[in-house]
């Protein structure tokens, strides 16, 4: 008898990527919810019953684990960004270290420790926050949980740096006075799409990028960009007529300050800067990036005669980081700007023996030999595609350290590599870049047998 729309109550045996509790009905079957810690009972609607799992919705806690916590933030269990914050941090790093080890623990690895993030609040040094009509005025937030058009409002918001709720503030006062309304993904009209902020921690700058749809109202905007330019050094103006509701650029304006913000990195014992533009790929968590960057150096362990190929190498700041240490560094990113952001990187870091090429990396390794000796691979959350896979299985590479934001994916990938027999697995890290949400970053270092 299928147990769909019934409430029924269930206990959480443990958390599972991503994020999620696994229950058990009485029948035996997986029940998949959210909110829940391991050992708690709960009333759950089910909302999706199939023959080996079931989906509920959680509905009322009956039994609460002393690990729970009262969170910081009065939105969460609403919006989408943080799932964490119903317990310590120490509990969160250890359901992550559990779940991450459960998914890769085929490669007979054990997974020694986890790098945990120097800061647990106001970290992300990006947000892309969403305009909303609310009560017939303009509002930004963050997508509720689960759902693509119904938004949370901010402030609050405990990840998002400090700085990022003072422009979201002066945004929203002056859409208000304006009378300026949210774009609608459904009708496709209205004004306002997107803020996006950036900020290089380090080094204490601000990047602003306000997107909107239509070109005739850009004179509207001039007088919020000079209210924006007293806190931030540079200002932006996206075109975005798509009708996706990604964050898409049909045309990019400068409004105010300088082309980029420079972080500052400290890897190696050493600093190194790096350009960032709007739309260019950086770790949302600074602190957290140079323990991950420090780490992928470590397991890479290269030497003066290396040659390094650095896929999927964005900004080039890992390739960039280790130059010091190789004879030579090769990047592939297809996004233009983030490899012209490259080349600025390596120059103004003095950095003369690196190459980045604007491809995908999938075309890329079609057309290119295996004159490298060590190999870094940070994918999108996707992961490695076959012919990716193919071309390092084939590659002379005596070092591949596989970086991963998505643990599923990577746990896929490496059994295709294992099962190839000619690299193993020698050591797995997990860094923390996510505190109070499920995300978490792994490092794998494979060697070839």
């Amino acid at each position: 008898m299928s147990l769909k729309n019934k409430i029924i109550n269930v206990i959480s045996e443990k958390i599972v990527f991503p994020g999620r509790s696994l229950c058990r009905c009485q029948d035996g079957v997986a029940l998949f919810t959210d909110g829940l810690l391991p050992g708690e009972s709960a009333d759950v609607l089910v909302i999706k019953d199939k023959k080996t799992f079931r989906q509920g919705l959680l509905k009322n806690i009956t039994s609460k684990s002393n690990e729970r916590a009262l969170p910081l933030c009065s939105s969460f269990g609403f919006c989408g960004g943080c799932s964490f914050q119903n317990t310590s941090y120490e509990n969160q790093v250890k359901y992550k270290q559990e779940y991450v080890s459960e998914l890769l623990n085929f490669t007979g690895i054990e997974i020694l420790k986890m790098l945990v993030s120097p800061q647990i609040w106001y970290y992300r040094n990006k947000m892309e926050f969403s305009f909303f009509d609310n009560k017939n005025s303009a509002d930004l937030g963050l997508h509720r949980k689960g759902s693509f058009d119904r938004y949370v409002s901010v402030p609050p918001c405990f990840i998002a740096d400090k700085d990022f709720l003072q422009a979201v503030e002066i945004v929203k006062d002056f859409a208000s006075e304006n009378n300026l309304h949210a774009y609608n993904n459904k009708t496709h009209e209205g004004f306002l799409r997107h803020l996006v902020l950036r900020k290089a921690q380090n080094n204490n700058q601000f990047l602003i990028n306000v997107v909107t749809s239509a070109a005739g109202k850009i004179a509207f905007l001039e007088s919020l960009v000079k209210d924006l330019g007293n806190i931030a050094h540079s200002v932006y103006w996206t075109l975005n007529d798509s009708l996706s509701d990604a964050v898409v650029s049909n045309k990019l304006t400068l409004m105010f300050g300088k082309p980029f913000i420079t972080e500052k990195l400290n890897i190696d014992c050493k600093d190194y800067l790096f350009n960032i533009s709007p739309f260019s790929f950086f770790q949302t968590n600074s602190k957290g990036t140079e323990l991950l960057y420090n780490e992928v150096l470590r397991l890479l362990n290269p030497s003066k005669n290396d040659i390094l190929l650095d896929l999927y190498c964005g900004t080039g700041t890992i390739g960039i980081s280790m130059a010091s240490n190789v004879k030579k560094v090769i990047g592939i990113e297809q996004i233009k700007q983030a490899i012209g952001n490259a080349k600025e990187n390596a120059l103004i870091n003095n950095i003369s023996n690196a190459e980045f090429y604007v491809s995908t990396v999938e075309d890329w390794v079609k057309e290119n030999d295996n004159n490298f000796d060590i190999v870094v691979v940070d994918p999108p959350r996707v992961g490695l595609t076959k012919d990716v896979v193919k071309f390092l299985l084939k590659s002379n590479a005596k070092r591949i350290v596989y970086v991963s934001c998505n643990p599923t994916t990577l746990a896929r990938d490496l059994q295709i590599i294992i099962e190839s027999a000619k690299f193993a697995v020698k050591e797995i890290v997990s860094v923390d870049m996510f505190p109070q949400t499920f995300h978490v970053e792994a490092v794998v270092l494979l060697e070839v047998v």
